[in-house]
């Protein structure tokens, strides 16, 4: 591992579910990239990897959801985190809600934004989704499940994978 990854992997992100729903189809994937980018309009970023199908629905609807964790929910991860929505129907175990824009929004969740896509960009292996926030809520009592490196090192070493270690599926 190389300096500069180590030094980034000391970043405090939080850990979330991005959703999004295209007719029929919704997916979800495990987000820790997200950030907000504005307060006037409120607009939020999350970085999603192109080949990630959740991706495609993104596009496909303009409009996802994020879906902020509490930390007795790292199961989610799991769920959200080990295999493809192409493969796997991901909210057969998950109840949710569809928001405003029709992206799902976990019921049990810490709290969630729902966005319309207001653009898009190409940074290095991932795509910037940037969102304006259609709909936003604190949904229970708790606080935020936060990345730690070595909770995906301990979890990977188990075969649990997680972004870059699923081929970029999710």
């Amino acid at each position: 591992m190389n300096v500069v990854q180590t030094v980034l992997w000391k970043l405090i992100n939080p850990i979330a579910i991005v959703t999004a729903r295209c007719a029929d189809n919704m997916s979800g994937f495990v987000a820790s990239w997200i950030t907000q980018v504005s307060f006037v309009p409120p607009l939020i970023m999350v970085a999603v990897n192109p080949l990630h199908y959740t991706y495609e629905l993104i596009v496909k609807s303009n409009a996802f959801a994020v879906n902020i964790l509490r930390t007795d929910q790292a199961e989610l991860v799991d769920v959200f985190g080990k295999s493809s929505g192409r493969k796997v129907a991901k909210f057969a175990s998950a109840a949710y809600d569809l928001g405003s824009t029709g992206s799902p929004i976990l019921k049990d969740c810490l709290a969630f934004v729902d966005c319309n896509v207001m653009w898009t960009r190409e940074a290095g292996d991932h795509v910037l989704v940037v969102g304006s926030v259609a709909n936003a809520a604190i949904t229970s009592d708790g606080e935020t499940l936060q990345e730690a490196r070595s909770m995906y090192t301990q979890r990977a070493s188990i075969g649990t994978r997680h972004r870059g270690i699923n081929n970029g599926e999710a």
